[in-house]
């Protein structure tokens, strides 16, 4: 787990979070996932160096059905549901912030948890680059989603209460810009919520490159409490509170996770089968690894700040 004390300065992606281009290799290409993982020798952030992304119409179309790849399978629509029992504490202070107010989630996938906060008279919308789970959030739940990234949906400034980025920032290629954009949307005191993957953590320690999330090809950064807090920060934004949240757990999750960690694709397939069976629900129980971290921030009171 020790880093290797191979450093470069070779000229090529900097740091998003404080632009220095020194690093030490924590995991080369193909250890712990496709990319090399690197932690900055300035501020310690974690991330993919050379950052590459999937391409982004491949993921507006993939996912549906039984052949559906995250977004739509049946176990990502099962864990989606069971998030509003786990997103309880957060939903609870967007209504209490701002009752009736207007709330954008950034990477909403099928709308479940806007779909509760519409129920209690929030004004929703949705960002979802995948076009099959846009369309399910918006049959499903009469919400407007569109199939678009921050960057192509041309928002009004401050005019948002409550924006949401719930496991999605680990996936951008610009994390620092996409912060500074979404505190321009909000109103002055606006609430955002961030939830990430955590690394400085036991879990991360003991599992190294088999941990759930590092194995993730999609996942281009890796936060730990001070790399999150100081990007917030940098991008204007003063923190709140923090905490870390659990999740409810059945046994086709557990597969799908250890089928990923061991990159076992028969394991997932089973983990994928069970999630359509009432015993998975029956056998579900909630969990605290302390593995995700979730940070309520506050835009500035006032335009001036």
């Amino acid at each position: 787990m020790s880093p290797s004390a191979t450093s470069s300065s070779e000229a090529s992606q900097p740091c998003n979070l404080c632009g220095a281009n020194r690093w030490d290799v924590l995991f080369e290409a193909g250890v712990a996932q496709e990319g090399r993982i690197v932690r900055c020798c300035d501020c310690d952030l974690l991330y993919v160096h050379p950052r590459k992304r999937i391409e982004l119409e491949d993921y507006r179309e993939r996912g549906e059905g039984d052949d559906a790849g995250w977004e739509l399978s049946p176990s990502s629509l099962e864990r989606q549901n069971s998030q509003i029992r786990d997103y309880r504490t957060a939903l609870s202070d967007v209504v209490q912030h701002a009752p009736g107010g207007k709330v954008l989630e950034i990477g909403c996938c099928s709308g479940t948890l806007l779909g509760e906060l519409k129920t209690r008279g929030m004004d929703c919308m949705g960002l979802e680059p995948n076009g099959h789970a846009a369309r399910y959030g918006r049959e499903t739940f009469e919400l407007d989603i569109r199939t678009q990234i921050l960057s192509e949906a041309n928002l009004e400034s401050e005019s948002f209460d409550v924006v949401l980025l719930l496991h999605v920032v680990e996936h951008l290629e610009d994390p620092l810009e996409v912060l500074s954009k979404i505190r321009k949307l909000l109103k002055p005191g606006g609430m955002f919520i961030i939830e990430t993957p955590r690394y400085d953590t036991w879990s991360f320690k003991l599992l190294g490159r088999r941990e759930r999330n590092i194995v993730d090809n999609w996942h281009l950064y890796f936060f730990t409490k001070k790399t999150l807090v100081a990007l917030l920060v940098k991008a204007g934004f003063s923190v709140e509170k923090m905490c870390t949240p659990g999740r409810t757990v059945n046994p086709s999750r557990l597969l799908i996770v250890l089928g990923k960690s061991l990159r076992l694709k028969p394991i997932e397939a089973l983990g994928q089968w069970l999630a359509k069976r009432k015993l998975n629900e029956w056998l579900s129980f909630p969990i605290n690894l302390g593995d995700i971290l979730r940070v309520t921030a506050k835009a500035p009171s006032s335009r001036a700040q």
